[in-house]
């Protein structure tokens, strides 16, 4: 009867202890998870923050050159030159 109960007590334990183990293995992929999760959320963001700071040069850009635009219609239009058509970008 002892060696039954020993028995069964060493089961008892190595099942604790194979289920601590995965548990720990279960936490270990969590977290890796995680991280890798958080990692690229905050890469998302950041590329998020530069497109939106491309955008506002952009936008600024454009109104510059819609001022050019204004600008040289009036000057044209003071000075009687022809109008060489729309102003290309270089």
């Amino acid at each position: 009867m002892t060696a039954g109960m020993m028995a069964a007590t060493q089961l008892v334990v190595e099942a604790w202890a194979v289920l601590v183990a995965a548990a720990g293995i279960v936490a270990s992929v969590l977290g890796t998870g995680l991280g890798i999760t958080f990692h690229l959320s905050g890469r998302i963001d950041h590329q998020s923050d530069r497109i939106d700071h491309q955008s506002d040069r952009i936008d600024g850009v454009t109104a510059e050159v819609a001022l050019v635009r204004e600008r040289v219609a009036r000057l044209e239009g003071s000075s009687g030159t022809p109008d060489p058509g729309p102003l290309q970008l270089a």
